[in-house]
């Protein structure tokens, strides 16, 4: 039989209101009455309802976390074969639980009206939605309960957002590459559209070239799925359009590893063939051979810092700043080599 605190109230010597008060600590109680309550609590190993507290709280304790996939057949893509997006969760997770709240992980493809229909259904207290774009943001504002944005440039004051300089982590990427010698430099990347993470990389690619007296060859730019396959595909693809390409900036971790098993494939060596920096920093690159130069970022921050903006928005507190922006750093390894001048 589940333990309720009526259970507890009777063992204790205490009114039920005084349990509750205990429990949720919405009152003031005497030191020795709290004692007896908790000591209750731990010998009969009472574990609180949370749904029965959100019928007086107005609140289910659960919250989305919304991830996009780009397969909606099959079910695949960034939500699933991602380590960046596992990380990102793993800080929602950490603050969530101090809150006692729990986590619902939801895909969405390219019905963003069914995010409203979803929130619904499940009567959520809260949003995080990674990767808005206009047409979702527009239905978001629709939904009557906190959202936070990751990683987003969808301009809208009613939403908090949490994401990196994206542009400066291409510019490092691009410049670091150029300062090695490097100029025809290929660049590997996602749909460019205008409030994309893709976009904004691209604007730091584009950014370190003009500051060499260098425009942006098109060739030397390829758009493909932001996944191992994706990069395993699209790297053929680059070389073949622009085989003379002796760096590579490659703007996730993800479709790196799609990249390097290619050019292993094709006998390409790293970096004596091709020199490669990647973006991100989730998958080992210092384990890898050879050991990855990469823009890194902290993903498990960017979780934990958009969750804890949530549970502040949840609960009607201020928030610091509404928009916060992560730094990123170029870490140097072994994937980029000198090129005589």
């Amino acid at each position: 039989m589940r333990v309720t605190i009526k259970d507890i109230a009777k063992k204790a010597g205490v009114s039920i209101a005084t349990v509750s008060y205990v429990i949720n600590n919405t009152k003031p109680i005497s030191p020795e009455t709290r004692a007896k309550v908790l000591q209750a609590v731990k010998e009969m190993n009472y574990q609180p309802n949370f749904n029965a507290r959100g019928l007086v709280n107005y609140r289910t304790n659960l919250i989305g976390v919304l991830i996009p996939y780009w397969d909606q057949d099959a079910k695949q893509g960034l939500m699933f074969d991602n380590p960046f997006y596992s990380e990102l969760v793993r800080g929602v997770e950490v603050v969530t639980s101090q809150h006692h709240y729990h986590i619902l992980l939801m895909g969405l493809g390219d019905r963003p009206q069914a995010v409203r229909d979803l929130v619904q259904q499940r009567d959520l207290d809260g949003l995080i939605v990674v990767g808005a774009y206009e047409e979702l943001v527009t239905c978001l504002a629709q939904i009557n309960i906190p959202v936070v944005l990751v990683d987003s440039y969808v301009e809208d004051s009613r939403f908090c957002t949490v994401r990196i300089d994206d542009e400066y982590g291409g510019y490092l990427a691009t410049q670091h590459l150029l300062a090695m010698g490097h100029e025809k430099i290929g660049f590997l990347t996602g749909e460019l559209f205008p409030q994309g993470v893709a976009e904004r990389r691209f604007q730091g690619y584009k950014k370190a070239l003009a500051e060499r007296g260098l425009t942006v060859n098109r060739k030397y730019v390829y758009e493909t799925k932001i996944s191992t396959q994706g990069g395993y595909e699209g790297i053929s693809r680059l070389l073949q359009q622009a085989p003379e390409i002796t760096g590579l900036f490659s703007m996730a971790d993800i479709m790196t590893i799609g990249v390097l098993k290619r050019l292993r494939e094709t006998k390409c060596q790293v970096p004596a063939d091709l020199s490669i920096v990647s973006f991100d920093g989730v998958l080992y690159p210092e384990f890898l051979k050879p050991a990855l130069t990469t823009v890194d970022q902290d993903i498990f921050a960017k979780g934990r810092i958009a969750a804890t903006l949530l549970i502040k928005l949840i609960f009607g507190e201020e928030v610091a700043a509404s928009q916060v922006v992560l730094p990123v750093t170029l870490v140097m390894r072994e994937s980029v080599k000198t090129l005589r001048s």
